[in-house]
């Protein structure tokens, strides 16, 4: 029956793409019925050319099931990010500070917006409201038969930010029976980061159809930064000095943290005034818990460890239920349908908030315990005080900041409740003799309500700091006028209730509407290899979203930052044309050209022509040389269109810190350093407000070039013996983003007088001159657009091998090694107008990893009923882009080879599958800028060797 040929087709597809190698040029789709009447054809990755035979000569790897079980993982996107093809930063369980409960993949450390998700080859809905990625929590495990990775530029054939590449995942759809699955997993440090997942999938099929329905619920636990040694500490080098000459003879790590704890940030005229009564010349304060003096801040006791109660894993729970179907409606015409519902429920934790001192709402300057608030407070007989707040807010005299962190709250909570479904119904047939069509509606739909618990409002500080504040408000006088100077515990409950914005929601939707229509045929020619392969089609898009902050997140009254509401859509309609020519048998080429026009809720319009070209050829049955050019293009999706003022707190390396032994600093910059900042050893990390607001011009398309050629060899002598080398490369211009502060700082400390023009990002003194240095002596706040900013030019190797063979060693009867890996040459991102260029390849960030090699390696042991795996993961060291070696203790990401031991075992109708992920317990390496816990959780392993096993019943 039909189905029956599809099955074999795709079974054999994935046997020519050597499994899950990648070594395949593309899937190759035949049956046994070779005369063409009763070919089945279908639809594979990269091209929407309907053949029986077919071979792209862009690089496909192809991953199923099994390959994916034996990795325990429970969601795609654990799966994906050790792919060699992945780098960068990868968004899951695994990333706390930085996630809102998705989960994005990022193809060649390009961004997850420039990574397509396809769902059997189709669109699915994104992240309207912000980078425009897919949520992969929306694919249930229990229904994925197939993923395959198209490594090349593809927006010829799929639209859109195809430009690293494509994620298509393909869904079971020719399953008969019942299947009940189920596993559990955990950290065996002491049985926790627990998960477990328990689905249903049901199927059957007839002569006229199949339809395949899933039930699935995963469960993942929390785990605490406090519960694995090398993540308890937020941990800085400390300088190690010789007791006689203060030299500094090294570094080591010490526990250390925030530095806003109890801490009194003075201004460079209020030290000044210390200094002159005989005080030490300090910029930062705190009032010592033993002795109730105000004493100068010291980084090796007075710092906040907020890490401990940080998350390293973030709970996820998720309930699923998924369709897919396909039924023929008349003779030679086809109805089918895809559709899924996820809900998911996730939470990220973070320390306390505090009062971080951003604007004047942070100034403290009547209160009784201010240690500078009378002249008798203090051992200097100085006095900050002012007698109303115009006269602190006019006069740098008057009024002081506290950097106050509110331990007593519990900490900071961000759960999320989202809701997403995708429904996709479409019609597929044949027109006459040798001529296909496929028209096809997906409505795709997401919400979700952000719930953040314990940050505080600026609104209120002011009043329940201020005495006389105070006084007049009838519910802060109830609860008493808060003492922001006292230790840790000192703040009472009702004035934590009155301090505190409990709860903010912010809301989000985003709807998606697409219409294809293609036909697709073969034209018979006198060529030596057969028949041209075409495909045009028409495509319709709209897209729609909205985001609806809390009215504090609007107004920027709380610690969140600022957060615009917005509204937007945009409608694209795109024609395109798709052929394969075989030339000959031993070379064929293949041409794509797509044309897409945009309209934006603004009224903007652009439109984008993207070419593709790529030739296969077997100059030797052994040898096939593969390479291709093609052009893409990535539109600015909703959020980017919208873009109003966004503020955030990114981490930033002080270069001024140790600026007399630091070997990465210009002269210039030091020159600056000296002049006008804190020099001193911090001890702390520094997080300054970073504020983007919306772009000066509108956006235009990103627009992209990418090239390849490889080549794939079959050992002659032995033709299981498999491997293949490919050169890629992709730029980009145009490229749409914001500028890192980090870059916008060292920039700006690089030039004369604060003349650079990134300087225009940071405040002006009273003669107008940028001051990129606080008044207290460390990096300021800054301000800048979002916008096309530069530049992206990446490329790289990837390759691959694979061998197996049928063997009789006694304990097992087959046995195979596969190899897959990329080596990056180089990432240079360039900021055109600024001048500023970075290689990032080989570099470590706060939350990307760029590493030079990545690989993984599986060998592969069965026998009649079962199997057994030993797989390597390999990432190469990185070193860290913003400390140098000079000034820490350590600069260098380790490099990380994880083993994995896994094994399988079928009897009946049941299989049970058990394995150790990380077996030998490699803790992730640190580096001195690891953000969340040291580290890079998005690249590497953090709940070190875990056991999981799991079942399939078949009835």
């Amino acid at each position: 029956m039909q189905n029956n040929k599809v099955a074999k087709a795709v079974k054999y597809a994935i046997a020519c793409s050597v499994i899950s190698t990648g070594l395949s040029t593309g899937v190759a789709i035949a049956n046994e019925d070779t005369e063409g009447k009763n070919v089945e054809r279908i639809e594979v990755t990269g091209s929407r050319i309907q053949r029986a035979e077919f071979e792209s000569a862009s690089p496909v790897a192809s991953f199923d099931a099994e390959d994916i079980a034996k990795s325990g993982v429970t969601s795609v996107d654990e799966f994906l990010k050790f792919i060699p093809a992945t780098s960068g930063f990868q968004l899951g369980a695994t990333t706390n500070n930085g996630n809102d409960g998705a989960k994005k993949i990022d193809l060649r450390g390009m961004g997850f917006n420039r990574t397509l998700i396809l769902i059997n080859g189709k669109r699915s809905i994104g992240d309207v409201n912000s980078d425009g990625a897919v949520d992969l929590n929306q694919v249930p495990m229990s229904m994925v038969k197939r993923i395959d990775v198209l490594k090349d530029g593809a927006s010829t054939i799929y639209g859109t930010d195809a430009i690293a590449g494509v994620v298509n995942i393909i869904l079971q759809d020719d399953f008969e029976g019942v299947r009940v699955s189920g596993s559990a997993g955990a950290g065996t440090s002491e049985w926790d980061a627990k998960q477990k997942t328990f689905s249903v999938l049901m199927g059957t099929a007839s002569d006229k159809g199949s339809i395949t329905v899933a039930l699935e619920y995963n469960s993942q636990e929390e785990l605490k930064q406090g519960e694995r040694d090398w993540a308890h500490d937020a941990l800085y080098p400390s300088a190690i000095r010789d007791e006689n000459t203060g030299e500094v003879l090294g570094f080591e790590a010490v526990a250390s943290g925030s530095s806003n704890s109890r801490t009194i940030r003075l201004t460079g005229d209020q030290r000044a005034a210390i200094a002159a009564a005989g005080g030490p010349d300090k910029a930062s304060w705190v009032v010592d818990a033993d002795t109730g003096e105000v004493r100068p801040y010291d980084n090796t006791k007075d710092v906040y460890n907020y890490a401990p109660v940080n998350a390293l894993i973030t709970p996820n729970d998720r309930f699923q239920i998924a369709l897919n179907g396909k039924y023929e409606v008349a003779d030679g015409t086809n109805a089918y349908v895809d559709a899924f519902y996820t809900q998911r429920e996730s939470l990220q934790r973070l320390a306390p908030d505090a009062s971080f001192g951003r604007g004047q709402m942070q100034y403290v300057w009547d209160n009784p315990n201010n240690p500078f608030g009378a002249a008798d407070r203090n051992p200097w007989g100085v006095d900050f005080s002012a007698s109303d707040l115009t006269e602190a807010q006019t006069d740098p005299m008057k009024g002081i900041h506290i950097n106050r962190r509110f331990t007593e709250s519990g900490g900071r909570i961000f759960t999320q409740k989202a809701h997403t479904y995708r429904i996709l119904a479409g019609l597929e047939g044949e027109i006459g003799d040798g001529m296909f069509y496929d028209v096809s509606f997906t409505h795709g739909y997401n919400e979700q309500l952000d719930n953040t618990k314990n940050y505080h409002r600026f609104d209120r500080w002011q009043t329940i700091t201020n005495a006389v504040n105070c006084a007049a408000n009838a519910d802060c006088k109830a609860a008493g006028v808060l003492d922001p100077f006292a230790d840790f515990g000192a703040i009472t409950p009702e004035q934590m209730a009155y301090l505190s914005a409990n709860s903010l929601k912010d809301f989000s939707y985003g709807e998606l509407r697409h219409i294809i229509a293609t036909l697709s045929g073969e034209i018979e020619t006198d060529f030596g290899g057969g028949f041209i392969g075409w495909a045009a089609g028409f495509e319709n898009r709209k897209e729609k979203g909205e985001s609806i902050p809390d009215e504090f997140s609007s107004e920027g009254l709380t610690t969140s930052g600022a957060s615009d509401p917005q509204l937007g859509s945009f409608t694209a309609d795109e024609i395109y044309l798709e052929t394969f020519i075989p030339v000959a048998d031993s070379l064929s080429i293949e041409a794509a050209i797509r044309y897409s026009d945009y309209e934006n809720n603004k009224g903007a319009t652009f439109d984008s022509t993207n070419f593709k070209v790529s030739v296969d050829w077997r100059p030797l049955d052994s040898l096939k040389v593969r390479g291709g050019i093609s052009t893409g293009f990535r539109a600015p999706n909703i959020s980017e269109m919208n873009q109003n003022q966004s503020t955030g707190f990114p981490t930033v390396d002080f270069i001024c810190e140790f600026e007399d032994i630091r070997n990465d600093i210009t002269d210039q910059q030091r020159a600056n350093c000296i002049a006008d900042a804190d020099t001193a050893e911090l001890g702390y990390a520094w997080q300054p407000a970073y504020t983007t607001e919306a772009p000066e011009k509108s956006l235009i398309p990103e627009e992209s070039v990418t090239t390849n050629i490889g080549f794939v060899y079959t050992v002659p002598m032995d033709d299981n013996l498999v491997f293949s080398v490919d050169y890629w490369r992709i730029s980009i211009e145009d490229l749409i983003g914001s500028t890192p502060y980090q870059l916008l700082f060292n920039s700006c400390m690089d030039s004369k007088d604060y003349s650079a023009s990134s300087c225009s990002a940071f405040p002006k003194d009273d003669n107008g001159k940028a001051m990129p240095i606080a008044s207290f002596g460390l990096p300021n706040d800054a301000t800048f657009a979002f916008g096309n900013v530069g530049e992206l030019d990446t490329s790289g190797i990837d390759f691959e091998l694979d061998y197996s063979t049928e063997a009789d060693l006694g304990f097992t009867d087959r046995i195979g090694v596969r190899v897959s890996g990329t080596y990056n040459i180089e990432r240079v991102e360039t900021w055109v107008e600024l001048g500023l260029e970075r290689d990032m390849v080989g570099n470590a960030y706060p939350f990307e990893i760029y590493p030079e090699l990545k690989f993984t390696t599986s060998f592969i042991f069965g026998g009649d009923n079962w199997d057994a795996n030993y797989d390597l993961r390999y990432i190469s060291e990185t070193t860290d882009a913003l400390r140098p070696a000079s000034i820490t203790d350590d600069n260098i990401a380790d490099a990380v080879l994880y083993h994995d031991v896994s094994a399988s075992y079928s009897m009946d109708n049941a299989r049970f599958s058990v394995g150790i992920s990380n077996l030998l317990d490699k803790d992730a390496p640190r580096y001195h800028s690891g953000f969340n816990a040291n580290t890079a959780p998005g690249t590497y392993d953090t709940i070190g060797r875990r056991l999981f096993a799991s079942f399939k019943l078949d009835f």
